[in-house]
């Protein structure tokens, strides 16, 4: 048969599980000719239960599912189907009455003694087919040893993951953004402490207390749209507050206060800055936790300007 192709074979990767059903039906249908072929009618869905028991049994249900590599249900299909046939013998484990044992009875042995001289000539064939420049054997025990060290599942997580992580963007505070500035701070501190006036005070003004005396208001984007704040306030003789460093409920895990801590950080040098301090509440610990990883180190606290911070934390350029 000629192979033409055709939208799904130019899919690549994205359809390599619809291109290998599409190879297993061609192989099974081909199969199936050829132990016609031999004078035998045998379906090859059966191979893997006939093939496991015939050279080791009995077995239990999940002891032959493992072997196989098939879930559960499915051998269980599959063993059914076969009792009708005649083909299995089941007896009880003497260990475990509720445990069954499988074996193949002396009619499939009988239909094992006439299909073997088949299963050499297709295995002689696949052979010839399958060896190539890339042998397919060779390239699916690569492919189910990757498998085995990280599920496709987690590798399409971590690469989503990454890819979330990559495509934040770390962006200076324009006057549109006071609305999302302001609503994402306002969130934060609600969920946990009491918004104080100063909060309002500071969050309705970036401009007063944080832009125009020489800090910054910096703020990370992903897909257009504010998903995290952190501000530098100045207080001169190069020192300068940490403060309103937020990042919104759906946006967590994807490292981005950490993007964030170390943008600021590195603007505060860039403006002369030979201290940062910041307060924050024991509560807070992942706050806690990044800022220690920043860099920052706990010193006695010398305000209460907050009612909710309960610590402060310093680093020294």
């Amino acid at each position: 048969m000629k192979h033409t192709s055709n939208i799904i074979d130019a899919a690549g990767y994205l359809a390599i599980s619809t291109r290998l059903q599409r190879l297993a039906d061609n192989l099974r249908k081909d199969g199936a000719m050829i132990y016609q072929h031999f004078g035998i009618e045998f379906e090859p869905k059966f191979w893997p239960v006939v093939y496991t028991l015939s050279k080791k049994s009995p077995l239990g249900i999940l002891d032959l599912a493992n072997e196989i590599g098939y879930a559960h249900p499915s051998v269980i299909a599959l063993v059914r189907e076969m009792e009708q046939k005649k083909w299995i013998r089941s007896l009880k484990d003497k260990t475990d009455s509720r445990r069954r044992l499988l074996s193949l009875s002396p009619l499939a042995l009988d239909l094992v003694a006439k299909m073997e001289p088949a299963w050499s000539v297709i295995e002689a064939a696949l052979e010839e087919i399958c060896e190539g420049e890339t042998p397919l054997l060779k390239a699916i025990s690569e492919v189910e040893a990757r498998l085995e060290q990280e599920r496709f599942l987690d590798v399409a997580k971590r690469i989503a993951h990454d890819r979330a992580e990559q495509s934040v963007r770390i962006i200076d505070y324009e006057p549109r953004h006071q609305a999302a500035w302001e609503r994402l701070n306002l969130i934060w501190i609600a969920k946990d402490f009491e918004v104080e006036e100063i909060d309002r005070e500071t969050l309705g003004q970036p401009e007063k207390y944080f832009l125009s005396g020489g800090g910054a208001v910096l703020l990370a984007e992903k897909d257009h749209e504010i998903i995290g704040t952190v501000a530098l306030q100045p207080f001169g003789n190069g020192s300068f507050e940490l403060a309103k460093m937020t990042v919104a409920e759906k946006a967590r895990g994807l490292k981005i206060g950490e993007k964030l801590g170390w943008a600021a950080l590195e603007r505060a040098r860039k403006l002369g800055a030979k201290r940062v301090f910041l307060y924050s509440n024991t509560k807070a610990f992942q706050a806690i936790n990044l800022y220690f990883k920043l860099g920052f180190r706990v010193v006695p606290l010398d305000s209460q300007e907050f009612k909710r911070a309960n610590i402060q934390m310093e680093i020294v350029f």
